[in-house]
């Protein structure tokens, strides 16, 4: 004979419980879950199951890192490289002057006697035969004194009612005839070593642009600074004074340029080849 199952409620806690009555044994209580327990096991059961593709994300996360550490890498290894076989231009910027010959054409009185008046001041541009100056010869006669050549007035070197012996110098002149050179200075001997012939010069002329200029000699000693007045009408940017010493050296202008007027003071580099990146960090190495 099956047993039976009646529905009680204890008085102790309330709950429902069922009783089972079997036909020849002890009763027994089974108890029934609420809605709250019921709705907190589905929540845990629902919680332990991963819904499909919310692992996406995490997995999208894990290759883009994967491919950012690759790209790191690489411009690592390309950055080094490139410090090790690249190259970089290696340059020198001394001061210069683009000028005609290796140094100004003097004028000279060719006799004694006292000096006048100048008829050009410095910076002046001049023909062949104008009038540059006027002396009184011991006679009493004036002596006109002209340009030998078309070129630019660098200085004047006498003072007007001084003496002029025989020979002695009045005026300076860039003179147009000569080959246009550029005159490049150096104030160590270090920068003066580095000014060997066939080396080359690039010069930036005003109205033509970067134009490649060779060193064709160099002075093997230096002079004071003080002794280039007269060299250019305007003042250089990085030539000491004084008594400091300059060394020299000159390079020559392609005859394609044109004729330019001078002097012109620059700031011209000389190309002293190429180095390796990591040698221009730490300041060393130079080569072809």
């Amino acid at each position: 004979m099956s047993g039976t199952a009646t529905r009680t409620r204890t008085p102790e806690s309330g709950e429902n419980v069922t009783v089972a009555t079997r036909p020849n044994g002890p009763e027994t209580e089974q108890p029934t879950v609420g809605p709250k327990e019921t709705t907190a096991v589905a929540a845990a059961r629902a919680a332990a199951v991963l819904e499909p593709g919310l692992d996406r994300p995490v997995g999208l996360v894990g290759a883009r890192l994967r491919v950012a550490a690759a790209a790191l890498l690489l411009a690592v290894g390309a950055g080094a490289g490139w410090a090790v076989f690249g190259s970089l231009p290696h340059t020198l910027a001394l001061p210069a002057v683009l000028a005609h010959g290796p140094a100004p054409e003097t004028v000279r009185a060719d006799q004694a006697g006292a000096l006048l008046s100048y008829r050009i001041g410095t910076g002046a541009l001049v023909t062949q035969g104008q009038p540059i100056a006027v002396l009184r010869t011991p006679a009493g006669e004036e002596l006109v004194v002209r340009a030998p050549s078309a070129g630019t007035v660098t200085a004047l070197l006498a003072t007007p009612g001084g003496a002029i012996a025989p020979g002695a110098g009045l005026v300076t002149l860039d003179s147009a005839r000569l080959p246009q050179t550029v005159r490049i200075f150096a104030t160590s001997v270090q920068d003066a070593g580095q000014l060997v012939p066939g080396r080359t010069v690039l010069v930036p002329v005003p109205g033509v642009g970067t134009v490649r200029a060779t060193v064709t000699t160099a002075d093997a000693l230096p002079v004071r600074a003080d002794s280039l007045d007269g060299t250019f009408t305007v003042p250089l940017p990085g030539l000491p004074t004084g008594s400091a010493p300059v060394w020299t050296a000159y390079a020559s202008i392609p005859a394609a340029v044109g004729q330019l007027r001078g002097p012109l003071p620059l700031t011209v580099s000389v190309d002293l080849g190429a180095r390796h990146p990591y040698q221009a960090v730490f300041g060393s190495g130079a080569g072809r």
